[in-house]
């Protein structure tokens, strides 16, 4: 049984536990769940852990912002109780799918049926608590019976939960130990355990093991989506392979004379069996290994305890986390790809044939055998060696190297019989002998020996071996040529890891070889290796084959040297028959693939041979119709093929072979989404060196939404190769950029010239400058993904969009094909303000100037808007850096910017459609805020008059720029007075204030008071307003008010009607923000001397309003209360003065009389001189009522 166990109902982990829609079910909730909050409902970072939290925590409840019907939804499928759980009529019915799900008919299971009865007690019921108050919805024309029905197959509709949340939430898990019963935790765990060492030992033979402290029985569960393996092998070392009748053991009572009657019979289930173990499980490798690349290299071999001590793992490293692969070669390479396994198969698990058999002499286990002091070991050694070379009957030497098979499975035993006397009469026989089945189980110890061996000595190496192994392979015995090549296999595999050439090639990390022995005098004459090669051929024996070619792609994974001697025209063509042979095994084509993918990884030379036999659009049809290894494999031939295309001749005619493959852009994103890890990160590359390439791929790939999001997805992975793959990825795609800017411009260039003419061609064509508008997308989509923006935008790109934009000055033909594309790449290269920042002078000195050129005369007003709105953006980032604002240089720039590029313009960007207006005044009045414009500069009646517009519309579609600009025309000194009357907007202005304040626009108040403020100065002047606002008692002066008098005669012929809204200067002055009070209470005393009369009356008649200020302020603001005292002071004398007729509230008269009352007696003396001045004018007031 397999399974994740994020994902595994409570069931699965009893003993009796099967797989059933209830569990699917579970696995189902747990999916939804995940969907809504990020994650499982039950995680764990070690196995224990997280089965316990699984049986016996409660579900960890949704968010309160989450549907009643999904939380019952949830509840229901994580019910722990496997028969309490939803039944498939009740989720095809639920109202959370709004519409019902229309039901099909299941099978029936049986199993799970069973399961449930042989439980006298649910075993989980009482996780569940009471059960879930199921208050449920009839379907419509049906009515709940009440009756659960065992039969999943129902066609009757059940009910649909909604009700009673809470209580499904309160009731589904109190804990319990019973949960607990029928699982034995940590015998699973210890069962997944032995089996995730077992697919890594068979992933990585003969690499060096890792030095380990953890627990030998937890599992820790690297993400939430590692799959384990929980079936139990009764064997501790359970073999590779089940060869049958192929198995020499076997062979113990056979006759000499026998033949092999039944081995055709038999060949087909024996190829099955055996290759088996050649199958590659990358997605187990990459779910459990990919954050751990040190873990994939330094495992033990097969067995555990028969470890090479004496090899080195010839593996590139995967980098650590934050590294960057020096090349976008190394970056696709995963430790799975070189992944090796034993070529000789193991010895077959029989407890008949592990019997020791009758012997000359008497036997010793392993354990006994290897503690035999150095003369007894060479006694008993000896007795083996008669027993062998004597004139024992061949049915006796059959029994001793069957007790030497049984030796050979330790270690260390295998290492003193390997490397002592023994082997070498071995070798003897095998070249002799001339008994076939004894030649048979000779071959097949010598295999197992140097299998389970961990050193070999150098004296092997002149013992005859290859002779004696190759004489055997050019037999007729099949069974003979197969143990003689799986023999070889090992012999070669074990020389080749102990070669020194490769090592810088390959960066491995350095073993030295135990007792210092020297790899120098292992020579493998090239006739070995052609022999090897020549077992590929078509027609060869299958077995014989399959072991040939775990022996080359063992050898190939070890580097350039041994690569190389199977890189030979003729084995490459054997090896692309096997891998596309449809009558193989899948594995056999498989290991070919292997052997194809590793040539051309330390061999580029013989790549152009591979893709001779076997064409580039059938191995990229893999990437879409293969399974996951196949995939792996291709990837790797494919992006080789790509890396090395330059010495491939015909690269770009195999590239053009893609393009009828209308599949392959959507299957390879698809791999990007939801591949496993390897896949997805070679994929990733795959894209990027195939854009490189041919820049035609670049729109299909690089336009398509998916694709960037996935990008963006896994670009925020930190470490491991799925972040190694991502940062090689972005860094090519990248690196593109300059190249389509060039070939753009270089385009275009000759369209100007009129050396490009006639119609629009292909994508691969170049004949006019339509041919790479379609490149244009690919760049503004990088510049809108998280992981390209920062790559992309560089100063020398930046300086080639100035080029662009600096060329599109002038007409030409498609000219506004290219214009709108380009400004949004430029508008979304300013987005980053460290690109402004850092390119300043790019900006200011060539782009800028080139959109002002750009903006005239355009008739397309988006091109417009465009241009307007990246010069704001640019100016904006600018002025927003201290230290470019600092600089005497970069003022200098900007006011040249401001005065020749913007505003010759601004009188167009006022008058051109929205939104041109709002950020052409936005930017005027940043400009003037920072001294680049002066007010001299627009002081032109018709450009104040565009300024004022505003207020003539609807308000509230109003900016504070309008209001700014406004402010900074009418307080500058430069402006006619004149002009200012005649735009008659004083009550525009009036009303604009009530609009805010009625709002609650807080940004506007203090701006718009500032307006109103400005233009009520123009008639009192501006030293004497200033004097004013100090000292509110010059109210009263009969002298100062006569020089304000001279004064307005020139003010704003409008101002009085400021009167009108003395109301909401008042409730200004009320306001919590100290700043609008100060500006409001000014005005108060500002408009009373600008336009006596008409404020006198606004501020008699809105007395209510002014002694409720007056009593907000008693214990604030002193400076607005005497400025209101003497305001009201003022207007006393004004009503007398002038015999006014008003109707003033005598409540609120005698309200204010009692605060003046108070205020007299204050300590503070401005206060109370004022209350003094204001209590003898309102003693002269008429009481009228």
């Amino acid at each position: 049984m397999r399974g994740t166990p994020c994902y595994m109902a409570p069931e699965l982990f009893r003993e009796a536990g099967v797989h059933s829609y209830a569990s699917d079910f579970w696995a189902l909730g747990c999916v939804l769940y995940e969907c809504y909050t990020g994650r499982p409902p039950f995680v764990g970072r070690e196995f224990t852990q997280l089965v316990k939290s699984i049986i016996l925590d409660p579900t960890p409840p949704l968010s309160d912002n989450s549907s009643r019907s999904f939380q019952n939804l949830i509840d229901c499928l994580l019910m722990k109780d496997p028969a309490e759980r939803l039944q498939w009529s009740e989720l095809c019915d639920h109202n959370f799918w709004k519409t019902s799900i229309p039901m099909i008919s299941l099978p029936p299971q049986p199993a799970f049926d069973n399961m449930i009865e042989l439980s006298a007690t649910p075993y989980l019921a009482e996780r569940n608590g009471d059960k879930p108050s199921r208050q449920l919805t009839p379907p419509k024309h049906r009515e709940y019976s009440g009756l659960r029905r065992k039969d999943e197959n129902s066609t009757k509709p059940s009910m649909t939960p909604v009700k009673n949340v809470q209580s499904v939430k309160k009731n589904c898990g109190k804990p319990k130990a019973e949960g607990f019963k029928g699982v034995n935790i940590l015998r699973m765990s210890r069962i997944a355990k032995l089996n995730l060492q077992r697919e890594r030992d068979k992933e990585n033979y003969r690499r060096p093991p890792t030095e380990t402290t953890e627990n030998e029985t937890e599992v820790n569960i690297d993400n939430n989506d590692m799959e384990l393996d929980f079936g139990e092998n009764p064997e501790a070392d359970a073999p590779d392979d089940t060869y049958g009748s192929d198995n020499p053991g076997s062979a113990g009572n056979e006759k000499p004379q026998s033949t092999d009657a039944n081995e055709e019979n038999c060949m087909a289930n024996q190829v099955d069996m055996l290759t088996d173990e050649g199958s590659v499980k990358p997605d187990i490798m990459v779910k459990t290994e990919q954050n751990s690349c040190s873990d994939n290299l330094d495992v033990e071999a097969t067995p555990p305890s028969s470890t090479r001590k004496a090899q080195r793992a010839k593996v590139t490293p995967c980098p650590g986390t934050g590294s960057e692969p020096s090349n976008i070669f190394e970056a696709f390479w995963h430790p799975t790809d070189l992944a090796v396994k034993p070529v000789m198969p193991s010895r077959k698990a029989d407890k008949a044939v592990d019997m020791v058999p009758t012997l000359p002499f008497e036997a010793l286990t392993a354990s006994d055998y290897i503690k035999l002091p150095l003369e007894q070991m060479n006694a008993f050694n000896s007795q083996i060696l008669q027993s062998l070379s004597g004139t024992y009957q061949v049915s006796e030497k059959q029994n001793t190297i069957r007790y030497l098979e049984m030796l050979s499975m330790n270690s260390d035993a295998a290492n003193k019989i390997t490397n002592g006397p023994i082997m070498l009469l071995l070798i003897k026989m095998l070249r002799l002998s001339k008994t076939s089945v004894l030649r048979v189980q000779i071959a097949s110890l010598m295999g197992l020996l140097i299998r389970y061996s961990t050193a070999l000595d150098v004296e092997l190496a002149s013992s005859g071996i290859f002779n004696a192994l190759s004489d055997g392979l050019r037999d007729k015995h099949d069974k003979l040529r197969r143990f003689c090549m799986a023999t070889l296999g090992e012999l070669l595999f074990y020389i080749s890891t102990q070669s020194d050439q490769d090592t810088k090639e390959i960066n491995t990390q350095e073993y030295p070889l135990k007792d210092n022995r020297s790899a120098t005098s292992w020579q493998v004459p090239s006739a070995v290796i052609a022999l090897v090669s020549s077992i590929l051929r078509k027609g060869e024996d299958d077995l014989a084959q399959l072991y040939a070619l775990r022996t080359v792609d063992n050898i190939c994974s070890q580097g350039t040297e041994w690569t190389s001697r199977f890189a030979s025209q003729d084995a490459i063509g054997h090896l692309c028959y096997i891998y596309k042979a449809t009558g193989k095994q899948e594995s056999t084509r498989l290991i070919a693939g292997s052997c194809l993918a590793r040539l051309s990884r330390f061999s580029p030379s013989c790549i152009h041979l591979i893709l001779e036999k076997i064409s580039f659009k059938d191995i990229a049809c893999t990437l879409i119709k293969g399974n996951t290894r196949e995939q792996q494999i291709s990837l790797n031939i494919l992006n080789s093929a790509l890396v090395n295309s330059h010495t491939v001749t015909s690269m770009n005619r195999y590239i053009l072979s893609l393009s009828d493959d209308k599949q392959l852009v959507p299957g390879l994103i698809s791999l990007i989404e939801q591949g496993t890890d390897v896949l997805r990160g070679k994929t990733l590359l795959f894209v990027a060196l195939l854009c490189k390439n041919s820049r035609r791929w670049l729109p299909h790939f690089f336009c398509n939404a998916k694709l960037i999001s996935a990008v963006d997805r896994l670009g925020k992975e930190k470490e491991g190769f799925i972040h190694q793959c991502t940062e090689a990825f972005v860094q090519l795609v990248a690196s593109l950029v300059p190249g389509i800017l060039d070939t753009v411009s270089s385009d275009i260039q000759q369209v100007m010239v009129g050396k490009r003419h006639g119609p629009v061609t292909a994508l691969a064509g170049r004949a006019h400058p339509k041919s790479t508008i379609h490149l244009f997308p690919v760049i503004l989509h990088l510049l809108g993904s998280a992981s390209f923006k920062h790559r992309v935008v560089t100063g020398h790109v930046l300086l080639q969009l100035a080029n662009l934009i600096k060329i599109l000055e002038a007409p030409f033909q498609a000219r506004d094909d290219f214009q709108m594309t380009l400004l949004r790449v430029l508008e979304a290269a300013t987005e980053e303000p460290s690109v402004i920042l850092n390119e300043h002078t790019v900006f200011m000195s060539r782009i800028i100037p080139s959109l002002s050129v750009l903006y005239k005369g355009n008739k397309d007003g988006d091109a417009r808007f465009l241009c307007l709105k990246i010069l704001a953006d640019v100016m904006i980032v600018i002025f927003s850096d201290s230290s470019l604002t600092s600089d005497e240089q970069t003022i200098t720039d900007l006011k040249s910017i401001s005065q020749r590029h913007f505003l010759p313009l601004y009188p167009s960007f006022a008058e051109d459609e929205d939104p041109i207006p709002i950020y052409a005044q936005k930017l005027l009045v940043m400009l003037m805020e920072h001294g680049c414009v002066k007010v001299s500069d627009i002081l032109h009646k018709a450009t104040v008059s565009q300024c004022f517009e505003f207020l003539l519309g609807d308000l509230s579609n109003a900016n504070v720029s309008n209001v700014k600009l406004c402010f900074a025309l009418v307080s500058a000194p430069e402006m006619d007075t004149y002009i200012l009357s005649q735009l008659q907007v004083v009550r525009r202005i009036g009303n604009l204030l009530e609009f805010v304040a009625a709002k609650d626009m807080d940004d506007f108040l203090e701006p718009t008071l500032e307006l109103c403020r400005a233009f009520i100065i123009r008639g009192t002047g501006s030293n004497r307003s200033v004097a004013l606002s100090k000292n509110p008692a010059l109210l009263l002066d009969s002298a100062f008010s006569m020089s304000i008098a001279v004064d307005q005669q020139t003010c704003v012929m409008d101002i009085c009607d400021f009167g009108g809204n003395m109301g909401i200067f008042l409730e200004l002055v009320g306001n919590s923000d100290p700043q609008i009070s100060d500006l409001a209470s000014d005005c108060v005393v500002l408009l009373l001397k600008a336009a006596p009369r008409e404020a006198t009356v606004g501020l008699l008649t809105s007395l209510p309003k002014l002694s409720t200020v007056m009593d907000l302020l008693k214990h604030d603001s002193h400076r607005c209360l005497i400025r209101l005292l003497y305001g009201l002071a003022f207007s006393c004398r004004q009503y007398l003065a002038q015999g006014m007729i008003l109707s003033i509230s005598v409540p609120a008269l005698m309200r204010v009389e009692a605060l003046v009352s108070v205020f007299k007696g204050s300590n503070d003396s401005l206060l109370a001189d004022a209350a003094s001045y204001l209590s003898a004018e309102l003693q002269r007031l008429p009481r009228c009522g």
